[in-house]
């Protein structure tokens, strides 16, 4: 489990690389956490300044030198912009569990940019982080997300009522969960 932390792990995939997120890429993600439509069901209001984007990146780096999250950067292989990020947070290690998240430039939505990244991590995230479960919270009404996981491989557990509370109204979410057994036959 610790050799991931030796070196930020970058993986690729056939169009993006996977990479670590730096200060130099704060535009091109204020461009997507400053997008009301991209951010509507993220559980926060779209970032108004560049500082928000860049605090969110060195959130980002001290959860990963602290081994509590992976956030890695999606970089269209050309120009090596960033288009959104992915990765895990809420890592339990002591109960082999984290929850995936995720999200993209609304000009990339529908593109099957997410599955196949996605479909990069998670199995990183049972071979190098040596998970059992990993846990997706999605708003009921983001049928997208919640149609991507399923198509993953992942299993609605059920509803979390007023599960998380953004600008004073209390939100239920729904969650799914992909186990390691579920997706052995995949690896």
């Amino acid at each position: 489990m610790e050799e991931i932390y030796s070196a930020f792990p970058q993986l690729e995939t056939k169009r993006f690389i996977l990479r670590n997120i730096e200060e130099e890429d704060a535009d091109d993600l204020h461009e997507v956490y400053s997008d009301p439509e991209v951010v509507k069901f993220w559980g926060t209001a779209p970032f108004t300044s560049i500082e928000q984007t860049k605090s969110l990146i060195c959130d980002f780096q001290k959860g990963y030198r602290d081994q509590m999250t992976i956030r890695w950067g999606i970089a269209e292989r050309e120009e090596n912009r960033l288009i959104g990020t992915c990765g895990y947070h809420n890592w339990a290690k002591k109960k082999f569990r984290t929850e995936i998240g995720y999200e993209i430039r609304k000009s990339n939505w529908r593109k099957g940019v997410m599955k196949e990244v996605l479909s990069a991590i998670l199995p990183f995230a049972f071979q190098h982080m040596k998970l059992n479960r990993i846990g997706a919270l999605i708003h009921p009404d983001n049928h997208g997300s919640a149609m991507l996981v399923s198509k993953l491989g992942f299993h609605e557990e059920g509803c979390l009522r007023d599960y998380q509370c953004v600008d004073g109204e209390f939100q239920d979410l729904v969650m799914y969960s992909l186990l390691k057994k579920d997706i052995l036959t995949q690896i």
